[in-house]
């Protein structure tokens, strides 16, 4: 049972959406047979993890069945009613979340009934709910749209052949939801062409790109404005007054578009400074702290009420990269409750670590690094990386070296780090020890000498090849 789709399914509901489940299950409505609601109470019995020895086929047929022999085919026949069960429930769950979508189908239901004076009464509701959204994105155009087709159908069924203001306000919502999803595909397939070369082709777009500069209502329109400058700013990254234009717009008209619109649009922000940094404009981590403060304030980063342990430490790295450490040290103390609970302990002794180095709290480092499992190459690579240089700035010249040795040998052994990773970190190596060895040389070397060994290590260091913690390394240079 462990490795069926039912159960792996089941794995993704919360407590609460089980319990939903069993209600939904044992509703004559949508299921009258016993034994799938029982198949359910058995499987559930053994949640959250489903990974109890018992969870076996036969065990759940002696449940279902305890004087009947094992049947494998009703079994299958069970399972697959069940599964198809929480279809059903999941898109009812995402059902639930669309009130104007319900009451859309309501008003075509009713009006294929004849039933007038129910659809105009559910079309103002209808109305209302769609305003109360207060977004003004392409779902709420596409919505709107077509809430105004029932209205125009409902208006002809009661006077035939007159004039309805409801087709025109059909068709300008219709062009709203077009122009609006035309800029956002537009920046999704710059997006991934910039990160991915993925060769997308937006067509038309020039078009649509003419018609929006020259037409003044499309520009007042806030989620088309917002679109439309990011597609600046990822079309033209040279241009870096796209980009604080688009930083200035989107706490301004963040209430335009969905959170997940929004949270789309903070991360074309943040992958836009992320290739500024990578181009070597450091300034740049000021502006991506900012746009990570922005997005925890607005809870973008949640995602079923969670924060991801990959988010939490690039949150934690460039908030120490801006010195930032007591603002650090109070995000990991709030918001590690967030992380998923698997990896949490992990991900809060790994970044406290990043945190004591960076305050010069080396030993501290040294021992909180102790509660981190490698179980992620990310994880390990980081620990270590931040092990060798805690050493060397303890001037602990024995365990340095044979880290650097035990981290060359695990570099060459494990298949899941990249080529690239490989080459850079080995890189890393080569020089670190190259600098520590010059450091323990350097008293008694002539000035002259030891000013040729340190121009020859920065040119190494400088040569372009790819070399991880490159300013760490010219930092540790110019101290010898």
């Amino acid at each position: 049972m462990h490795n069926t789709g039912l159960v792996q399914l089941l794995t993704t509901l919360s407590t609460r959406e089980r319990t939903r489940f069993g209600h939904y299950v044992r509703s004559p409505f949508f299921n009258r047979h016993d034994k799938v609601a029982a198949l359910y109470d058995w499987i559930n019995s053994f949640a959250p993890g489903f990974e109890a020895e018992e969870m076996g086929r036969e065990g759940v047929w002696a449940a279902m069945y305890p004087n009947e022999p094992y049947n494998n085919i009703r079994l299958d026949n069970f399972i697959s009613d069940l599964l198809q069960l929480l279809y059903g429930f999941l898109a009812y769950l995402q059902y639930e979340q669309q009130p104007v979508l319900e009451r859309r189908l309501l008003i075509g239901e009713l009006l294929e009934r004849d039933a007038e004076k129910h659809a105009q009464r559910n079309a103002r509701r209808a109305r209302q709910l769609l305003d109360r959204q207060g977004g003004r994105s392409f779902e709420y155009f596409l919505q709107e749209s077509l809430l105004e087709q029932q209205l125009d159908q409902y208006e002809l069924n009661r006077r035939q052949r007159r004039f309805t203001k409801h087709l025109q306000q059909e068709n300008d919502a219709l062009d709203r939801y077009y122009w609006c999803n035309k800029l956002r595909i537009a920046c999704d397939m710059a997006s991934r062409n910039a990160v991915i070369n993925a060769g997308y082709e937006c067509h038309f777009l020039e078009e649509v790109r003419n018609i929006y500069s020259n037409n003044a209502a499309l520009q007042e329109q806030p989620a088309l404005r917002l679109y439309y400058q990011a597609l600046l700013m990822l079309e033209q990254p040279e241009e870096e007054a796209h980009f604080f234009y688009l930083k200035s717009l989107l706490p301004e008209l963040s209430e335009v578009v969905t959170a997940d619109e929004l949270r789309t649009l903070y991360h074309y922000a943040l992958n836009y400074c992320i290739r500024q940094i990578n181009s070597g404009k450091g300034n740049y981590y000021g502006e991506v702290f900012q746009l990570y403060e922005l997005m925890l304030e607005r809870e973008l980063l949640l995602v079923r009420g969670q924060l991801s342990e990959w988010s939490f430490k690039n949150i934690v790295t460039t908030a120490i990269r801006t010195g930032a450490y007591g603002w650090t040290e109070r995000f990991i103390n709030q918001y590690q409750p967030f992380l998923p609970e698997e990896g949490r302990s992990n991900a809060v002794a790994y970044n406290r670590a990043a945190l004591y180095y960076a305050r010069a709290e080396y030993k501290h480092a040294l021992l909180q690094l102790q509660d981190v499992e490698f179980t992620d190459t990310s994880y390990h690579l980081g620990a270590k990386i931040i092990q060798l240089k805690s050493y060397y700035e303890l001037d602990e010249p024995e365990p340095f070296f044979a880290l650097v040795e035990a981290f060359k040998k695990y570099l060459l052994r494990n298949r899941e780090i990249s080529d690239y990773r490989k080459k850079a970190n080995a890189s890393f190596l080569q020089l670190a020890r190259k600098i520590y060895e010059l450091r323990i040389e350097a008293p008694g070397l002539r000035r002259e000498t030891l000013d040729q060994r340190i121009g020859a290590l920065r040119r190494e260091v400088d040569s372009g090849k790819a070399v991880a913690n490159k300013n760490w390394l010219i930092e540790a240079i110019s101290k010898v």
